[in-house]
């Protein structure tokens, strides 16, 4: 008898989670320290810019996703094109401690993941994580 996972095994911030239909959009990167992966993003000051989110923001382009061809090891850097994914399943950093099915809200001072930050719009923790570890977000 074969039994298969439930859910797959961990992967890191930023990576795509599934293999479900997703939209990936690209942008560039305008923040001047760059991006890290698996961070919520916001509209730059350019058509089709990204910045780190900030205060008072409270609308998200998406989260950006890893890219193994970047020029940095784990983020985008200034200028470069990110993946940005707006539709799919992508692993996040939590900072707070989640469970399935809770919305998922922005900490806008680090782009990272909780319940009780800024809304992020129709999106929803597919899996539950402790502080500090990692959840999967379903966009939608």
């Amino acid at each position: 008898m074969t039994f298969f996972k439930q859910q797959p095994d961990v992967g890191v911030a930023g990576s795509i989670a599934t293999t479900e239909n997703k939209d990936v959009i690209s942008r560039t990167v305008e923040s001047d320290n760059g991006i890290a992966f698996g961070l919520a993003v916001a509209q730059g000051e350019n058509d089709k810019g990204i910045r780190m989110v900030k205060a008072g923001d409270t609308k998200f382009v998406g989260i950006t996703a890893l890219d193994l061809s970047s020029r940095v090891d784990n983020q985008f850097s200034q200028h470069e094109d990110a993946r940005v994914l707006i539709r799919g399943v992508i692993w996040v950093s939590v900072t707070e401690d989640v469970a399935a099915g809770d919305d998922v809200a922005v900490d806008l001072a680090t782009g990272k993941f909780n319940k009780a930050g800024a809304k992020f719009a129709n999106a929803r923790y597919e899996t539950s994580a402790k502080a500090g570890s990692l959840a999967q977000v379903r966009i939608n």
